[in-house]
């Protein structure tokens, strides 16, 4: 039986398709577009690419777009001041943080001090309380706060292609704040059973070898092969990285699962796209509930 390809292009579109009429009652109530700050300290970063497939989509959707790129010399205060700037920028109705930071930036002050109703990716410290309160995956869904783009664009995935996580054994390597802890929240609050794994795990093959589903969003290139999976199992790839020749590829070795998964999410063109597309479409929905402003004053409407 050939192996299932978990594309995300196809649920990406279907996402980014319905925005149109919802960013035309943004326009029509606030007088204007949604608009979406994005910050990043490093124009190198694996993370650059994706920055300009975040600004080519939003300005194709007519979704106002500001780039910030600081300089890591600046000093922390001023990336503190620049957060502050845009939560209190009334025109500004979402900003996404893109990691990694400048060494001693990643911090609880920090999180703490994005402003929860515009973090879209769902990085700050009240959105990721509110989170990890959730019982059932229901209350994420539901839209009331922000969640991580990453991690929900991999449930988003999964439930596009028809698989359901209640009663999978599911291993999630990586423990970030931005994929591997948010995820397996997620799963778990849709009955599955997870092992969060992580470089400090001890016997982490035998636990993907008893695993139904893997989920690996740990930055090294095709570190997961067949001989690390049980026959049949499903892989979900996070990962991020440049092979050999420079071209983007997954943690999983994508050819060498052809011959034992039954389904594998391909890097690029499987979770990378739907995040995208979640990101823009929470960069709406904070639009949508965000304050009317008028000469004098806030409207609330």
């Amino acid at each position: 039986m050939a192996m299932k390809i978990l594309e995300g292009k196809t649920l990406s579109a279907e996402i980014l398709g319905g925005l149109p009429a919802r960013i035309a009652a943004v326009k029509e109530r606030l007088g204007r577009p949604p608009s979406l700050a994005i910050i990043n300290y490093f124009a190198d970063s694996p993370s650059a690419v994706y920055v300009k497939r975040k600004i080519a989509a939003c300005e194709k959707l007519g979704i106002t777009v500001k780039l910030h790129a600081p300089k890591p010399e600046d000093g922390y205060p001023a990336f503190k001041a620049l957060l502050a700037r845009l939560g209190a920028d009334a025109a500004c109705d979402a900003i996404m943080v893109e990691r990694p930071l400048p060494g001693g930036f990643d911090t609880l002050e920090t999180w703490e001090a994005l402003p929860a109703a515009k973090d879209v990716d769902g990085l700050s410290a009240l959105n990721m309380g509110r989170l990890f309160l959730a019982r059932k995956f229901s209350e994420i869904a539901e839209g009331r706060y922000f969640a991580p783009c990453t991690a929900l664009a991999v449930v988003r995935l999964l439930q596009f292609h028809g698989i359901n996580p209640a009663g999978l054994n599911i291993a999630v390597a990586g423990r970030s704040a931005v994929v591997g802890r948010p995820l397996a929240q997620m799963l778990t609050s849709l009955d599955a059973t997870v092992t969060l794994c992580h470089t400090r795990t001890n016997n982490a093959a035998d636990i993907f070898r008893r695993a139904d589903l893997v989920v690996t969003a740990v930055g090294k290139a095709k570190w997961l092969r067949k001989e690390l999976l049980p026959p049949g199992a499903t892989v979900i790839d996070v990962g991020t990285n440049l092979d050999e020749n420079g071209k983007m590829c997954g943690d999983a070795d994508f050819e060498d699962l052809k011959a034992g998964a039954a389904a594998v999410s391909p890097v690029p063109g499987g979770v990378g796209p739907v995040t995208l597309a979640c990101l823009i479409e929470a960069a709406v929905r904070a639009a949508e509930l965000a304050p009317k402003t008028e000469k004098g004053g806030i409207i609330l409407t």
